[in-house]
């Protein structure tokens, strides 16, 4: 859970610091502040009340420029994270959140200079890389297998193959395509219109 509250600046590993953002977070509006992206967190601190939060990279699920008007009214910095938001304290039975389903909440950061999205995405995409996710693609198990060489068989691709006679390359053997010589001889000459 990521809590509201009083918040001081990040000191370290700024990537990009933009002032002027309403930060929103599902279609509550947090007001006006300044979004930090850091190698460690992401935070936003509202410049009047100096309240706001930090955000870690593994919590982040989606972060994406938005500018489909359809969608939302503003361009904006898209994100979607894996956990609830706590405004100062104010969800105080957390005993009762750990048997809950996992929840996901929607933020946007709409800057007032919106030409300033593209270096926010980008800043938000390299800091992300520097936390990746802890899960992996494959279960262990199928790792293993893989390792063991229990995985799947070569020979069964290449069955398939000259079953389906799709006459694609197996990698292991060529299997013969009709192609008339010089069919692709002038492939590189431009088409007059």
């Amino acid at each position: 859970m990521v809590v509201v509250t009083s918040l001081p600046p990040p000191s370290h590993g700024v990537r990009h610091e933009q002032p002027s953002i309403k930060a929103f977070i599902n279609d509550r509006e947090l007001g006006k502040g300044t979004l930090y992206i850091a190698e460690s967190h992401l935070s936003w601190v509202n410049s009047g009340s100096g309240q706001g939060f930090s955000l870690e990279y593994p919590h982040i699920s989606i972060h994406a420029v938005s500018r489909d008007r359809r969608v939302y009214s503003d361009d904006c910095l898209y994100l979607m994270i894996d956990t609830d938001i706590d405004f100062a304290g104010r969800n105080q039975n957390n005993d009762q959140d750990v048997n809950e389903e996992e929840s996901l909440t929607e933020l946007r950061f709409v800057p007032e200079d919106k030409s300033c999205l593209d270096a926010m995405f980008s800043a938000m995409s390299d800091c992300q890389a520097l936390h990746p996710d802890s899960q992996e693609s494959h279960s262990e198990d199928e790792e293993e297998d893989e390792e063991n060489g229990e995985g799947e068989e070569e020979g069964d691709y290449d069955e398939y193959l000259e079953a389906e006679g799709n006459g694609f390359h197996s990698g292991h053997r060529e299997i013969e395509m009709d192609v008339d010589e010089g069919q692709f001889d002038d492939a590189d000459t431009p088409i007059e219109e």
